[in-house]
């Protein structure tokens, strides 16, 4: 499995977090185990998010919508043009549609077909990312204070002869 932060190959697939940045590869490495299923990623993985759709596409789609709606509306005013012997329901209705046709058409022509780079929201998400420390929260554990009472006889502590003590003795006797 490689890093998706930096790129760095880990060594075995059970690795927590990535030797160089620290990136956490446990919500990457359940995705890569089961594929994109939602059901098996773990409770504190972020859930995945909708594709982007390019303006061209989302205009077309309320065009669509628009034109779907007075369709299906278009029968129920046409009784009641029928009935009270007057137009303005079925043309109401009619402009209705006439309206998605053309949103869905100006759409088309004169809209963009990129991505949008950045949202609002994914800048949020990043800038909460780099905030959020890669190994969590760090846990500080006190350490009693020290009396006198408390620390160890160091005098007790039995020390081996030195080296240079026998050769310091012969030395002695030569003199």
């Amino acid at each position: 499995m490689f890093c998706p932060q930096c790129g760095q190959q880990q060594p075995s697939d059970e690795i927590r977090f990535c030797a160089r940045c620290g990136l956490s590869l446990v919500p990457h490495a359940a995705l890569l185990a089961v594929g994109s299923d939602a059901a098996a990623v773990p409770a504190g993985a972020p859930a995945p998010r909708a594709p982007l759709m390019t303006a061209r596409r989302r205009g077309m789609r309320r065009g669509a919508k628009l034109m779907f709606i007075c369709a299906v509306l278009l029968p129920a005013a046409a009784l009641l043009a029928i009935e009270d012997d007057a137009p303005g329901p079925l043309l109401l209705v009619l402009t209705g549609g006439l309206a998605g046709l053309l949103w869905l058409v100006f759409s088309w022509l004169f809209n963009d077909n990129v991505l949008p780079v950045e949202t609002r929201a994914s800048r949020k998400e990043l800038k909460a990312a780099r905030e959020r420390a890669a190994l969590g929260a760090a846990q500080f554990v006190p350490t009693p204070s020290f009396t006198q009472q408390q620390r160890g006889n160091t005098s007790e502590i039995y020390q081996p002869p030195s080296v240079t003590e026998n050769t310091t003795k012969l030395l002695d006797k030569d003199s």
